[in-house]
């Protein structure tokens, strides 16, 4: 287990000892973000040179140990800020049509991963 932006991550090596970020031979930032979940990106011009591992997608950890500023680490997560979420109502509770609130919450801000997923089963819908 490490910690990198406050957060609390484990080494994703598979039972055979291979880094699966590495694994997939990534040749882009968007590439190496869809491999797994674990993995970031490193955008520093100059990573890698005179080494013979140059791979820039990796473990947050192993990219640091190789030598990447933490201000060059791609690693996005995903976030949900709720906007508006005002209560239920009923049809006769509001001046107009209008006024009624069937469905919480009523606007949300959605910030996701490559290849991350969020079904409408994240809020409590009574619809």
């Amino acid at each position: 287990w490490w910690k990198f932006r406050n957060r609390w991550w484990f080494d994703t090596t598979s039972p055979l000892g291979l880094n699966v970020c590495m694994s997939g031979s990534a040749t882009s930032c968007e590439e190496c973000l869809l491999i797994h979940p674990s993995c970031a990106w490193c955008a520093q011009e100059d990573f890698g040179r005179g080494r013979t591992l140059t791979s820039r997608c990796d473990f947050v950890q192993n990219l640091h140990k190789r030598g990447c500023q933490s201000r060059f680490v791609e690693y996005p997560t995903s976030s949900i800020t709720v906007q508006q979420n005002m209560p239920l109502s009923s049809k006769g509770s509001g001046l107009t049509q209008q006024d009624v609130v069937q469905i919480r919450p009523q606007r949300i801000s959605l910030s996701l991963r490559p290849g991350d997923k969020m079904s409408n089963s994240t809020f409590d819908n009574p619809i």
